[in-house]
């Protein structure tokens, strides 16, 4: 003959820890419920339920509840706090995306190096065409001094500060070594006196 269930109510309980304290019917010492004592129940036990329960003394002298249920609650499995399940990650998964990394790598590497050479080779180019042109530049430019200086045409036609008059010199006059021509103040050189007379230039008088 089965012996008569204890019964008490649920005045503690931690949900997260999983365990509780009963008070039993009558008065006396707490009794503690952990959730693997509750077999057969619809839920998870909570503060105020009324638990049916015997009791286990352990050799420490700790009185704990065995085969509880809550009263009034169909029995059916009791519902376990959900943990999460651990994903196992095989070990050639791990070798594999370590293998995918390196051959990405080697992809970037095999990418970045033509475009860097490629872009390289055209800043070379483009310094290389520029100093071409500069030296160009440089090697005529003593050509067009010297005919700046030294123009084809001999005749010299000057602007008298003093007087405005526009007058011609030809070379062996006196004041043709001495005379300056400044293009930017209209002054010019002529190839013949009728071309300085056409131009609006008379003979100078020396």
């Amino acid at each position: 003959m089965a012996s008569a269930l204890y019964k008490g109510q649920l005045t503690t309980w931690k949900d997260e820890r999983g365990f509780g304290f009963i008070t039993p019917d009558g008065g006396g010492k707490e009794i503690f419920l952990h959730i693997s004592a509750l077999k057969s129940t619809g839920r998870r036990p909570k503060v105020g339920d009324t638990i049916l329960y015997d009791k286990v003394t352990e050799p420490t002298g700790k009185v704990r509840a065995a085969n509880a249920s809550i009263q009034g609650v169909v029995s059916q499995p009791a519902p376990q706090r959900h943990q999460p399940k651990q994903r196992y990650q095989p070990k050639q998964q791990s070798w594999l995306a370590s293998l995918a990394g390196i051959v990405g790598l080697v992809i970037a590497v095999v990418w970045i190096i033509p475009f860097a050479y490629k872009s390289s080779q055209t800043r070379f180019n483009a310094n290389l065409a520029a100093q071409s042109v500069e030296e160009s530049e440089a090697t005529d430019l003593p050509t067009q001094i010297e005919a700046t200086i030294t123009p084809s045409c001999t005749i010299k036609g000057n602007i008298s500060i003093s007087s405005g008059n526009r007058l011609y010199h030809l070379p062996g006059m006196e004041d043709y070594v001495g005379t300056e021509i400044h293009s930017d103040k209209g002054e010019q050189w002529f190839c013949t006196e009728a071309e300085a007379i056409a131009a609006g230039w008379r003979r100078a008088p020396r």
